[in-house]
């Protein structure tokens, strides 16, 4: 097998290039499911580095990179997700953002890199690798609740996979820290819309009409007691309105509002039970106000998560590489969402944190205008995903 110095070195001989990629990406964002500058800059490097390049894989953006080592054996993805937020930067790096309303507010320009960074080393050692690596760019996964995963898995395209390994960089982590958790990582996420009809009417005949604010205001107030009082308090939930829209002038009553909002579980129960509590709601908003109403539940990412097993590996991993200091002290899992749970809803694999933030600079969250992944943090992943990939690799030989 190879041995763990020979990777150490030629991640460090690597780190330059690592950072002008991700520097590259970070200037040049674009949107979900607008990956084409992006995927065609992943394909070239994939290329350059002797790894085949599939194209537009599944009628989408995504690209697909294939290692095959010069030894049988089996086959282990590695994934990177593409794509920016609609956001307009304001971290003051030289390297910022070329394009305003486009940004890298959630640290993927730091997940391709590294992914592109293993690509890299996996290429030079690829005639000892015992087995094939499929490198995975996907698209579009900030765009919930569909995302890019779903497609990509349900193509085919992935099948034959023995297991695959994703991470995201973590701000609220030290740079470098590793963090993984056996069972939830992150929650499901579910996009939740309704529509009240009602009737207008002269503001000053409200009798007359159906007024659907006065019933949205007293459902938005009703709904806040599902969690509380209609989950099990063991599931957590969240469950939050957005976005209202609703009337037409100040003095009629409004006959239509729409509602947005979301719900972030880890347990199918909890989920379901959202749902269903949230239509017998609106049913009885409706017998108490004369509305009609709708409700458009569209299930989403499924929650991240891992196996015992699989956590336990990615941990032993990580402290063979780096030593026990390396894992981070986490005890509980994220609210917010990754559809990488789409990959392990149908293959083996973990999904990990990797810390992010300089110590003592200040902590931007995700999708903040002011964060950007500390590049101190990029070799750290890339060891770990080769070491993974390796190390599954002699653990399923």
């Amino acid at each position: 097998m190879i041995d763990k110095m020979i990777i150490k070195d030629l991640v460090k001989q690597a780190v330059p290039d690592i950072c002008a990629m991700r520097r590259h990406i970070h200037e040049n964002p674009e949107l979900s499911g607008e990956e084409v500058e992006t995927a065609a800059f992943m394909a070239a490097k994939l290329r350059s580095f002797g790894i085949d390049v599939q194209e537009y894989v599944a009628g989408t953006t995504a690209v697909l990179g294939t290692l095959k080592g010069g030894k049988p054996g089996p086959v282990i993805a590695l994934r990177a997700d593409m794509d920016a937020l609609p956001m307009t930067e304001e971290t003051g790096l030289p390297f910022a953002s070329n394009f305003p309303g486009k940004m890298h507010a959630c640290g993927h320009d730091g997940h391709m890199s590294i992914l592109l960074g293993a690509a890299k080393v996996l290429s030079q050692v690829k005639d000892d690798i015992p087995g094939t690596v499929v490198f995975i760019c996907q698209p579009a996964e900030e765009k919930s609740p569909v995302g890019g995963a779903k497609g990509l898995v349900a193509s085919g395209v992935l099948d034959g996979v023995d297991a695959v390994y994703g991470l995201h960089v973590w701000p609220a982590l030290p740079s470098g820290k590793i963090g993984v958790l056996p069972g939830p990582m992150m929650a499901a996420s579910d996009h939740i819309r309704i529509v009240l009809n009602g009737k207008a009417s002269h503001a000053a005949m409200p009798h007359k009409g159906v007024d659907t604010i006065v019933a949205a205001a007293q459902f938005l107030t009703a709904a806040q007691t599902i969690i509380s009082r209609r989950v099990n308090p063991l599931y957590p939930a969240v469950l939050t309105f957005g976005r209202i829209t609703g009337g037409t002038r100040y003095n009629v009553v409004a006959d239509t509002v729409e509602i947005e909002g979301t719900c972030r579980t880890y347990h199918a129960e909890a989920q379901d039970a959202v749902e269903a509590h949230l239509q017998d709601t609106l049913k009885g908003i409706d017998a108490m106000y004369g509305t009609v109403s709708r409700l458009d539940y569209e299930r989403g990412y499924a929650a991240v998560r891992n196996t015992p097993q699989q956590a336990a590996f990615v941990a032993g991993v990580a402290k063979d590489c780096f030593g026990p200091g390396i894992l981070a002290d986490v005890d509980e899992p994220a609210m917010t969402a990754e559809d990488f749970s789409g990959y392990l809803q149908k293959f083996d694999g973990a999904f990990f944190w990797l810390g992010a933030t300089k110590p003592g600079d200040t902590v931007y969250p995700l999708h903040n205008t002011h964060f950007a992944v500390d590049e101190a943090c990029l070799p750290v992943g890339v060891e770990l995903m080769v070491s993974l990939v390796l190390a599954k690799m002699k653990e399923k030989a």
